[in-house]
């Protein structure tokens, strides 16, 4: 089977890894997730990718993270549970790489879909300001 094209906005499985897992000396993540990719170089194959996730925001990063809407969620096949995209932390690969996983509910692919170009711009846009305000961990995989 053949991963997608990796486009800023498409919206992937992948089993990421927080940056706490890191920190306690896991190399994998607990879980597969959805994740989507926000900046993809072709001559490098670097991608960097933020999770979502259903857990809600931390207390002071909430402007750190942007409840997919309901609409979005069904358009993508994610289930009815809210899901935040997180930009407290990325995750940086080279494509296809090792962590790519298929959807359980259709082997044959890697990804669920794109994700709207404003919701996607919002995104880019607010992992911009805050790596321009501090360090954003980044898990090179």
């Amino acid at each position: 089977m053949k991963p997608p094209i990796p486009v800023p906005g498409l919206v992937i499985r992948y089993n990421y890894l927080w940056d706490q897992e890191k920190e306690e000396g896991r190399t994998a993540g607990r879980k597969d997730r959805p994740c989507a990719i926000i900046l993809y170089h072709s001559k490098s194959q670097d991608t960097i990718v933020v999770p979502i996730t259903h857990s809600p925001p931390e207390p002071g990063e909430e402007e750190l993270s942007i409840e997919v809407p309901a609409e979005l969620r069904r358009q993508l096949g994610l289930d009815d549970e809210i899901s935040w995209v997180r930009m407290s932390e990325v995750n940086r690969f080279v494509w296809p790489g090792i962590h790519l996983r298929s959807l359980p509910s259709d082997p044959s692919r890697f990804d669920y879909g794109m994700i709207p170009q404003e919701f996607y711009e919002e995104i880019r846009a607010r992992l911009y300001q805050a790596m321009m305000r501090g360090r954003i961990p980044s898990t090179r995989r």
